[in-house]
């Protein structure tokens, strides 16, 4: 099995094309703009800029992308509701985009088993 090259060894096997949107992507990210708004202001393809960003990460340039969210944003703390009091509808949202309702929250035992699972 051959041995992964590192990056400086990747970076320097590129194509012109290839360099040319390594220097745009790192560009960006020494500025701390999203890719998306770097090309849009520099007249560059964002479809293209994304597509040459996944192509040097599968190539070992680049480093594999990372959670945007910092953990301590993903989830949100629940509270049993005290005993005696009327159910309420229940939203979650996920880090996904998608967002589960209940008209009735599930029991705590059983809200919590759910939460876990989605962890």
């Amino acid at each position: 099995m051959a041995a992964r090259r590192s990056r400086s060894d990747a970076s320097s096997a590129l194509s012109e094309r290839q360099r040319f949107w390594l220097k745009h992507i790192r560009a960006a990210e020494r500025q701390g703009e999203p890719l998306k708004r770097y090309a849009k202001r520099r007249g560059l393809s964002e479809h293209s800029a994304y597509e040459a960003k996944r192509r040097l990460r599968q190539c070992g340039v680049l480093a594999p992308a990372t959670s945007r969210r910092p953990a301590s944003s993903r989830f949100v703390r629940v509270v049993a509701p005290e005993t005696g009091t009327p159910a309420a509808p229940l939203r979650v949202h996920l880090a996904s985009g998608a967002v589960l309702e209940w008209a009735e929250a599930p029991a705590g035992e059983s809200l919590r088993e759910l939460i876990g699972w989605l962890r």
